[in-house]
């Protein structure tokens, strides 16, 4: 398990701004961003994972502890975009390729 608690973000605003205007996310949160290809940390202040998924919620790429003031486009067939807290991917075991199970609470 990468997250117990992944808010998705609702609408084309949410999901452009992503974590900018939340408070920073605690261990075993998550923020789905549905059709975010690629990520801007600018102006965020910490580090951050990142899980990029395609239509199917397979890993197409993982960016652990990216740094703020960066960008970052998901590989071929990343559709959507998982924000997690730095170093929630480690000793995980999550790779590119695993199928990610979403279900709602």
């Amino acid at each position: 398990m990468i997250a117990e608690r992944v808010r998705v973000a609702r609408g084309p605003i949410e999901v452009v701004l992503g974590l900018h205007l939340l408070p920073r996310l605690q261990p075993g949160e998550g923020l789905l961003l549905p059709g975010a290809t690629m990520i801007d940390t600018t102006f965020m202040g910490y580090a951050i994972d990142l899980v990029f998924l395609d239509r199917s919620r397979r890993v197409t790429r993982l960016v652990p502890r990216m740094p703020p003031w960066r960008m970052v486009a998901g590989a071929n067939g990343g559709r959507d975009c998982l924000e997690l807290p730095a170093g929630a991917l480690e000793g995980t075991g999550t790779e590119r390729g695993d199928q990610l199970e979403m279900t709602p609470v």
